[in-house]
């Protein structure tokens, strides 16, 4: 997706893109992880950054710092949800049913583990 701004045009990841990138918790660099964009965090303006999830930590919550923010010169983008093994898109689906406010990232992880469901059965 490309959003335009006053000084130039920026292009912004989609939700559901799998990044690796710095996770700080409690102002500390915990290493480089795999984290999935769940979104920009400030809709109105790109460079604020994104909300991401480190999902490889576990479900997403503040508790855990499962989820945090990430600008767009830390990161490097891996692939997308759609690379995902289907036992790893069950496992994310679990997590996020019942959090509305990631509805667009989950319904990128449904649809991909459904084609991944149907390749496997042969449908």
């Amino acid at each position: 997706m490309t959003v335009a701004t006053a000084s130039a045009t920026q292009t912004v990841l989609e939700p559901g893109t799998v990044v690796r990138t710095p996770r700080y918790d409690q102002g500390k660099n915990t290493g480089v992880r795999r984290a999935i964009v769940l979104g920009l965090w400030n809709e109105n303006a790109p460079k604020d950054g994104y909300r991401v999830w480190f999902y490889t930590l576990g479900a997403p919550s503040f508790a855990p710092r499962t989820l945090g923010m990430a600008f767009a010169n830390e990161f490097t983008v891996v692939g997308t949800v759609d690379d995902m093994s289907e036992r790893t898109l069950i496992r994310l689906h679990k997590w996020l049913r019942d959090l509305d406010q990631f509805g667009k990232v989950r319904y990128r992880v449904q649809k991909a583990g459904l084609r991944r469901r149907a390749l496997r059965l042969g449908r």
